[in-house]
């Protein structure tokens, strides 16, 4: 609940124009919080989409039950994490794309939002395990975060609908899966 009304307020502010007045301070006041509580969570406004890409991510990974991981085969699976992922954010569209072009010339923000996406994609695969070496996993991690990264471009800034964004997840993960043996070599971890 306490992420929902921190995540709605940011990208409110973010979503009518006024990211670059908002202050964690006044943020806690509004909100009604503890003082520094929203420095417990993210140090500063540059590492909001960080928080709200975990935030995201803990809702994903909910949502896809295990029946239906037992069922269907792991691209599939991989495939319905990126598209739920898109799915989920949205109601926060605007906010995100506000956000994104306000850090336009800062590295240090791309640097933590790809760090972030990284990270968070990590903790989605570390549900499988790897039939072969270490070199063929962390090569799949940066495939699937290439793919993902390509279609949340597509997402942000060509598509209303998602369906431009969802057909290029699924052709890029029937291209790894016809070009590597990436998949062949995933198996989901049972509980």
């Amino acid at each position: 609940m306490l992420n929902t009304k921190i995540i709605d307020y940011f990208f409110k502010q973010a979503e009518i124009g006024n990211w670059e007045e908002v202050q964690l301070l006044e943020a806690e006041k509004k909100l009604n919080l503890k003082k520094n509580t929203l420095e417990k969570i993210f140090k500063d406004k540059i590492y909001f989409l960080s928080h709200f890409d975990r935030y995201i991510d803990e809702k994903v990974i909910k949502s896809v039950s295990h029946e239906d991981i037992s069922s269907n085969n792991s691209e599939d699976i991989i495939q319905e994490y990126m598209m739920n992922k898109l799915d989920f954010m949205n109601d926060y569209k605007l906010g995100i794309s506000n956000i994104i072009n306000f850090y336009l010339n800062n590295p240090k923000f791309y640097l933590i939002s790809l760090k972030s996406t990284k990270s968070t994609s990590q903790i989605y695969l570390n549900q499988f395990k790897y039939v072969n070496n270490k070199i063929s996993k962390s090569l799949f991690e940066k495939a699937i975060l290439v793919l993902f990264l390509l279609a949340f471009k597509k997402w942000l800034y060509e598509d209303k609908e998602n369906g431009g964004a969802f057909a290029l997840i699924d052709k890029g993960i029937k291209r790894i899966k016809t070009s590597t043996s990436f998949f062949e070599d995933l198996k989901y971890k049972k509980k």
